[in-house]
């Protein structure tokens, strides 16, 4: 019995969070009018903290991400922030707004202005974070805004991971983005059949069609094969429009990263634009933490 005892003690030890969750309202610029987040910020910051703005599901909140993906337990390992936003209801759903004009826009007054008024919050309150190291991660609806976000701040976020969204305009047209919806031509694939790379890079540059930098948001794409919420094909319609944005072409594929079952996809390098294909996954693959940090290059 102590044996077994230890063992389990050994199990949920690294989930033993040593840093603090506050809610924040009044963070400033939030013209979507999205309710409170919430704030982790471990005991011992990095001297230059990153900062990871996290993003629900449908369904879901910030709470709710929070003990989905044990981001916690990185920030307390890394030093990093994370900012855990919660939807509005879009739909009775709470899904992100990934189809308005005012969220496929820069500073259109959408979602995705209202998120980054969160991160510059952030940056104003941590002075001594970085702004070079702003990164995003979201699960389904959060990975579709994930999506969305690289479109419109580029200037922003410096990667971001999406598991199970879709690429940056694909709801455009539609009157809601959440399953309810009367036009599931974006996740169910059919968008995905018609739209060629350079379109898809289109769409994504025309979010922020005043952006003239040089540096575009590194992308993590993940799906699972059995994906039946949003289909598989959406994979590559995301890693379409990255390529097309960022200028990369496919250099190889890698079994069994980074764990068995899960194909590695490599564009380039493999720096700017990685995607990982599941076989048999469900809708929202289990979160791997290790190698979305690694990426992000935070570890």
């Amino acid at each position: 019995m102590a044996r077994a005892s230890l063992a389990m003690l050994a199990l949920f030890a690294p989930s033993i969070q040593a840093g603090k969750t506050q809610q924040v309202s009044n963070w400033g610029d939030n013209p979507s009018k999205l309710p409170a987040m919430l704030v982790y910020t471990p005991d011992k910051l990095a001297a230059n903290p990153a900062i990871v703005l996290a993003l629900h599901p449908c369904g879901g909140s910030g709470s709710q991400y929070m003990q989905m993906t044990g981001l916690n337990t990185f920030a307390d390992k890394l030093g990093f922030i994370v900012l855990y936003p919660t939807s509005n209801p879009e739909g009775g759903m709470n899904c992100w707004d990934c189809f308005s004009s005012k969220s496929l826009t820069h500073n259109g007054g959408g979602d995705s202005q209202s998120l980054v008024g969160q991160v510059t919050w952030a940056l104003k309150t941590f002075p001594t974070s970085d702004p070079t190291k702003v990164f995003a991660v979201g699960g389904s609806s959060g990975a579709m805004v994930a999506n969305v976000l690289a479109a419109t701040y580029p200037d922003v976020f410096n990667a971001a991971a999406s598991y199970s969204g879709v690429p940056a305009g694909c709801w455009a047209g539609a009157t809601m983005s959440t399953p309810m919806s009367t036009d599931q031509s974006c996740p169910h694939g059919q968008k995905a059949e018609r739209f060629t790379a350079q379109q898809w890079g289109d769409l994504a540059r025309g979010c922020d069609p005043g952006y003239n930098g040089t540096q575009r948001t590194r992308m993590m794409i993940v799906h699972g094969t059995s994906d039946t919420a949003v289909y598989i094909s959406l994979l590559g319609a995301q890693l379409s429009q990255w390529s097309n944005v960022l200028g990369l072409t496919w250099a190889k594929n890698v079994t069994d990263d980074p764990i068995k079952g899960w194909k590695k996809i490599v564009y380039g390098d493999g720096t700017q634009l990685v995607g990982y294909e599941v076989q048999n996954g469900p809708h929202i693959p289990p979160f791997q933490g290790e190698s979305v940090m690694k990426f992000f290059g935070l570890m």
